[in-house]
């Protein structure tokens, strides 16, 4: 075939490709997968060659200015790769192509076809229950028969690398490549020492976007074979890849907080698809997504038990708290016994709530105590104190902080946010507490009469789980089915209304039967970065039916002025 037209997408969230003429010096070279420098709406961008053709239904094309790579930078399997993500989290295949590349090659720079192999690599310094049956399976199946995942259920955090270290070493000692996903900082701190002893790994998010740059090379030309990193690492071009291990699959900062909206585990799960590599999820409190994918047969569920602190109640039915107060009276003896037996206490409080308050409320009740408060804004764990009150950021010490008794103080709060992934919240919470705790986890409620709080007490997984799983396939709730949002978002409170409308009325004007959609409401997020938000919420059980419909308005709809519509699979 003549290469005349090359078929390119831009990193824009717009559908479909482009074609470009092809000048008659780059067509021996020109590839697939290669960037190439184009115009697009007046504006030099970098785009990539999907495929070429000897001619094209358009007269009049803009040509190729300039070819960026000596070489592809996406092999066929990543653009396959590419593809399916595209089509699962809802973005262009120019978005997908974007985010699989390091910040330096988004720019017009020029890659030779390998850098000097002699350069090392630089090293970043890191200071039995009956199962519930699954709803209607997808039209593909999410994890094909040859793609092996593994669950690895590590209760207690001690014995996960029993099962990660001859996993890992096999991969590499095959010749294969090993990603490694890590949610935060300090839980990448933890485990880079167990992983040199296995090989020296790459360092994702690190150093300068050169440095970035040349780790990615690296991993590329298969001088590297094992990458670390946040969520992006799962998109990394390495050679031969063979494992990804997703730690804390379960973590919220696995959910990228703008388009595209991919989940990590989603992620990788789509790449074993299309690379026949093994996933192992590791986690201390599974999600509900990856527990029904081992009741469904499409994962191996390794439970790895380890004796952890019991959960007890403070029943507040009977207890009317003053609105002054942080503290019930019940909560007050607790404390007082602790204080008298010198045990070092965690009061673990909701982000939203703040703990200056009942700091200051505990020391006018404990003077005698030593106690300090810990949040995002604190520049120093308060390793001394005797009674520490703290939010979410003190499970970034989950692997070192120990307390002999852990309070939630208010649970109920926690179980009634309006997500529908609120229980599992609680049972994660439940968890993470119980590993950095000797003696108990004490959790004050209101509402003893709750059946899952009691599975937590009881320690019955599989009771949690099967109601859990039960009660989301009763309300339509993934991973029964999907939501998709499409978020409209403008500079201008009452157009990002009025485009939701209308969106909504063009939707609903070709809605198909099979799934739900509901009227526009202000986004979770109401205001971000200065744009006011608007969301008009899809539901279906086919990802396949609800996604082709939504693209397909979406590729149509022309928002008014500075308006932009994203789409959020399960947000």
């Amino acid at each position: 075939m003549l290469k005349k037209i090359a078929h390119i997408v831009v990193g824009l969230p717009v559908e479909g490709v482009f074609d470009y003429t092809l000048p008659e010096e780059y067509r021996d070279q020109a590839e697939p997968g290669m960037r190439v420098l184009v115009s697009f709406a007046r504006t030099k961008r970098v785009g990539v060659i999907v495929s070429f053709s000897s001619r094209s239904s358009i007269a009049r094309l803009n040509p190729v200015l300039a070819l960026l790579d000596e070489s592809p930078v996406f092999s066929p399997g990543l653009i396959r790769f590419a593809e399916v993500f595209a089509l699962r989290f809802g973005c262009s295949l120019g978005e997908a192509f974007l985010q699989f590349l390091p910040p330096y090659l988004r720019e017009p720079k020029k890659l030779i076809a390998s850098p000097d192999e002699t350069a090392p690599v630089p090293v970043v310094p890191v200071s039995p229950e009956p199962a519930v049956q699954a709803g209607p399976t997808e039209e593909v199946p999410y994890v094909p028969a040859n793609c092996k995942v593994e669950l690895i259920f590590d209760r207690g955090l001690n014995r996960r690398w029993e099962v990660l270290r001859p996993l890992i070493s096999a991969t590499l000692a095959a010749g294969k490549g090993v990603i490694c996903v890590v949610p935060d900082a300090t839980l990448r701190a933890a485990i880079l020492p167990v992983l040199r002893e296995l090989a020296e790994p790459v360092v994702l998010s690190e150093g300068t976007d050169k440095e970035e740059f040349l780790h990615w090379c690296a991993l590329r030309d298969g001088r590297a074979r094992m990458a670390v990193g946040f969520i992006s690492a799962v998109l990394t071009p390495v050679r031969d890849l063979g494992l990804v291990v997703i730690f804390e699959e379960e973590s919220p900062f696995y959910k990228n907080d703008q388009s595209p909206f991919y989940q990590a585990r989603d992620a990788a799960l789509l790449r074993a698809k299309v690379e026949d590599c093994r996933v192992a999820l590791v986690t201390s409190a599974p999600s509900l997504e990856a527990w029904h994918e081992v009741e469904a047969g499409r994962a191996e569920l390794k439970l790895l038990e380890d004796q952890l602190a019991p959960v007890k109640f403070l029943d507040l039915t009977n207890f009317k708290i003053r609105k002054d107060t942080f503290l019930s009276l019940a909560l007050r003896h607790h404390m007082e016994w602790a204080a008298k037996e010198n045990r070092k206490v965690l009061l673990y409080i909701q982000a939203a709530r703040g703990v200056a308050g009942v700091v200051e409320e505990m020391r006018e009740q404990f003077p005698y105590a030593r106690i300090a408060g810990y949040d995002k804004s604190s520049s120093a764990f308060p390793a001394e104190a005797g009674v520490v009150v703290a939010t979410q950021v003190i499970f970034r010490h989950r692997y070192r902080a120990r307390f002999d008794i852990a309070v939630v103080l208010d649970v109920d709060w926690e179980f009634h946010k309006a997500d529908y992934q609120a229980a599992h919240g609680v049972f994660a919470l439940t968890q993470h507490l119980r590993q950095m705790t000797k003696e108990f986890v004490l959790l004050q409620t209101r509402h003893m009469e709750n059946e899952l709080l009691h599975f937590l007490a009881d320690d019955d997984i599989r009771k949690f789980y099967n109601k859990e799983l039960g009660l989301r396939h009763e309300m339509g709730f993934p991973p029964f089915s999907y939501m998709v949002a499409l978020v409209v978002r403008s500079g201008d409170p009452q157009l990002a209304e009025d485009e939701a409308k209308r969106l909504y009325d063009i939707l609903l004007a070709g809605k198909p039967d099979s799934v739900d959609l509901h009227e526009p409401h202000q986004d979770r997020s109401a205001i971000v970065r200065g744009k006011f938000r608007w969301c008009v919420m899809a539901q279906g059980k086919s990802l396949k039916t609800v996604m082709g419909w939504v693209r397909e308005v979406k590729r149509s709809f022309r928002g008014k002025k500075d308006t932009v519509v994203t789409v959020n699979v399960n947000p």
